[in-house]
């Protein structure tokens, strides 16, 4: 490739003709409590394709590099893998462990996943290709009178995957003295011990029991942690990954007046949060983080039980149930992610929306390798250049939106790395050769190119089989 065509690529870029972000196809699982399907929305699109395959009535879906994971927890405990191009044959489906209740399936890497049951004590490791059985950790420790820990949500920081554990007594009316987050490290399969003083493997005691929702916030954690129903003791807590302790409630479940149920961000420190108030009535209201202000509700919402949000680009999305008064209004409901204005909806999905996954990487790891502020932004060069397998690729940034994707010299995206609001710092993405759509890229040049406001650059890279 001659200079003056990579010129002309990064023109092509620059102006438009490869956008910085798009809208996502998204995977819906739905159910009505007896019966479970799926859905797909494709991108721009204001109908979905339903009633794709026939899932547990009780699951959740998810998403890494090419695949769909749907976990089918109790009473099914297995996983099923979907290839997205063809949602309705399944690749694989196996089993987690009868009656062990899987909540969440974390993939590592293409050939390494964890799973957190709910009504075990050792998180499961498995090869998600095929289910077979890598290991398991032993989190016995971390459990309360029942001998069970209530390991449910996961989230990965740099080399770390952090599971929360909600410890609910179930002898003593499923109450909760103290939840804490463990941190696993990947390579070893094995629990960090965060306080060398106290006797023991020590994780982060949270602000307050009972966390839902573990998401990435900025170089944080934000936990959504309901403590009791109706005591209003819980809120959003922000916790320091890298300090290893929790930084205390960012959001009080006072301000929001109501249960928090479930948390997504749309930056580093803007979120919306699922609000039961006293009636069970649900809502979305918009928080900050940094500031602890809770907005005024999203608008158009039926009131009844909400069960899924996200944010994809500039929209979020809100799985409506519907409500015993106006069932009808069921279906995705789609907002403007900065006025808070709905722009679609309510989307039919066959059954009401129980899980909404955008089919692309999204940003639920942290990765936060350094606590430096850099002066500039850099897209460092990547390693090893030529590779055959992973390459890492090191950025600093000054914070801000970025988008990192890897594209192939006819100027077409071939893979998203991030799309995300990054705090300042220095961080560590990596490439296993695989497009978004699961398939493996030829050997060959490609770039790296990094795009924030105000900032474009790249890197050439070589993948050699």
């Amino acid at each position: 490739m001659t200079l003056r065509h990579l010129s002309l690529l990064l023109i092509g870029i620059t102006t438009g003709l490869v956008p910085a972000t798009a809208q996502t196809d998204l995977f819906v699982v739905t159910s009505d409590f007896s019966t479970g399907s799926a859905a797909i929305l494709p991108a721009s699109s204001d109908d979905a394709q339903v009633n794709l395959l026939t899932i547990h009535a009780d699951a959740i879906g998810q998403y890494f590099d090419g695949r769909i994971y749907i976990v089918n927890r109790l009473g099914q405990d297995n996983v099923i893998v979907l290839d997205p191009a063809n949602p309705t044959q399944p690749l694989a489906q196996f089993s987690v462990g009868n009656g062990t209740n899987p909540h969440q399936i974390y993939v590592v890497s293409p050939s390494k996943a964890y799973v957190t049951r709910y009504d075990d004590s050792h998180l499961l490791v498995v090869d998600p290709r095929d289910g077979a059985e890598l290991g398991t950790v032993d989190l016995s420790e971390f459990a309360d009178g029942d001998g069970l820990p209530e390991m449910a949500e996961m989230i990965g920081v740099d080399d770390r995957v952090y599971v929360s554990c909600q410890r609910l007594d179930r002898d003593n009316g499923w109450v909760s003295d103290a939840s804490f987050l463990i941190a696993i490290d990947t390579v070893h399969d094995a629990v960090v011990d965060l306080d060398a003083v106290t006797p023991g493997a020590q994780g982060i005691r949270l602000s307050a029991p009972n966390p839902g929702s573990i998401v990435a916030a900025g170089r944080h954690i934000a936990a959504a942690v309901v403590a009791g129903f109706g005591d209003l003791e819980g809120g959003i807590d922000l916790i320091d990954p890298t300090s290893g302790r929790s930084l205390g409630l960012a959001v009080s479940e006072a301000d929001l007046e109501g249960d928090i149920s479930l948390l997504t961000m749309a930056t580093a420190t803007k979120g919306f949060a699922v609000v039961a108030d006293a009636s069970f009535i649900n809502s979305v209201k918009p928080v900050n983080l940094e500031t602890g202000a809770v907005g005024e509700p999203l608008r158009g919402l039926s009131g009844g039980f909400i069960s899924t949000v996200v944010v994809d680009g500039d929209r979020v999305i809100v799985g409506d149930r519907g409500s015993v008064s106006d069932p009808t209004a069921a279906g995705l409901k789609i907002y403007d992610v900065e006025t808070g204005v709905l722009i679609a909806g309510p989307i039919d999905t066959g059954l009401p929306p129980a899980s909404v996954v955008p089919l692309r990487n999204v940003a639920t790891a942290i990765v936060a390798t350094s606590s430096v502020v850099p002066a500039s932004s850099s897209l460092d060069a990547p390693y090893p250049n030529p590779f055959n397998a992973t390459i890492q690729i090191p950025l600093q940034t000054t914070g801000g939106d970025l988008d990192v994707a890897i594209f192939n010299l006819l100027g077409q995206r071939l893979h998203t790395l991030t799309q995300a609001n990054l705090s300042a710092g220095a961080y560590h993405l990596s490439w296993d050769g695989l497009t978004d759509a699961g398939t493996s890229a030829a050997s060959g040049p490609y770039l790296v190119l990094l795009r924030g406001h105000d900032i474009q650059l790249t890197q050439r890279i070589m993948l050699l089989k």
